[in-house]
């Protein structure tokens, strides 16, 4: 009887945190919405997801414009738990810990959600959205009440890890912009340099991903609904073979050793004087 109790909490948190990540695609589709149908299902993001619709938005619109610009995009903010490209001595708090970061990054990656939560909180109190923080506050007193806490934040903490590296993965091994290369290049050559879609290929892949997969077509055209992305990704694919850019593409499983191998790269490599932390010079909360 305590094993199958074990399966079946199991079984609930991985439901719940594949599900919450899929209502955070729904909701990141929402907030780029420009339909009236998007704009009515905005507060899907506090009542369903638990975050901030407006604090996300902030955030993630600096993400669009100015994505891998350190000091700008929050996205690769991950020092000094995770170090993305080579830190300064005097940022490099913990060199011990940085060599074995390919090892234990899913513990940062699956704090994502909670730490976004309280984020929000935070947000929604200091800035009076009172609507949103009705909206999470009724997420939170609903959720608490069907699903027991612990299990509810093992969820969390799950879904986390899962949106985290699909979030990614797409980004953070390719072109980061520091020193001589930042605000170098125009909006479309900049998302061709520092965005890589992946291939899903599976349907289960296919739905996990929710649309993130499409990642350089949804940068270049995020208001498009994510169905249009296939026929879009051929058009983008001529685009730069007409004007030496390269379309970047690679399996959804590869991304992530590519990345992994990163992360390994940059933990044993060595430090360079001068380079940046990545603390962002605009801060919501």
């Amino acid at each position: 009887a305590r094993r199958s109790g074990f399966w079946s909490a199991f079984a609930g948190v991985v439901c719940l945190a594949i599900g919450n990540s899929l209502a955070g695609w729904l909701s990141h589709d929402y907030v780029h919405g420009r339909q009236p149908f998007a704009w009515a299902m905005r507060g899907f993001g506090e009542l369903i997801g638990g975050m901030s619709t407006t604090w996300w938005s902030n955030k993630h619109n600096m993400h669009h414009a100015l994505t891998n610009e350190v000091g700008y995009d929050e996205d690769i903010a991950l020092d000094p738990a995770l170090h993305l490209w080579a830190p300064d001595p005097r940022h490099d708090t913990l060199p011990w810990l940085r060599q074995w970061q390919h090892v234990y990054w899913p513990l940062p990656y699956s704090i994502l959600f909670l730490y976004w939560r309280f984020d929000s909180i935070r947000y929604v109190l200091k800035d009076k959205k009172w609507g949103e923080a009705a909206r999470l506050a009724a997420h939170w007193a609903a959720f608490s009440a069907l699903v027991p806490f612990r299990l509810l934040l093992a969820s969390v903490w799950l879904s986390g890890l899962i949106t985290a590296t699909i979030v990614t993965v797409t980004h953070q091994s390719e072109e980061i912009f520091l020193g001589d290369t930042l605000r170098k290049y125009d909006f479309v050559e900049a998302q061709f340099r520092s965005t890589r879609d992946a291939k899903c290929n599976n349907w289960f892949s296919d739905v996990l991903w929710g649309g993130m997969q499409w990642q350089l077509e949804h940068h270049l055209f995020p208001t498009m609904p994510r169905y249009r992305y296939p026929a879009l990704s051929k058009v983008l694919a001529q685009f730069a073979s007409e004007n030496d850019l390269t379309y970047r593409v690679t399996g959804e499983f590869k991304i992530i050793g590519d990345n992994v191998a990163l992360l390994k790269k940059i933990g044993q490599g060595p430090q360079q004087p001068g380079n940046p932390n990545s603390e962002p010079l605009f801060k919501q909360v």
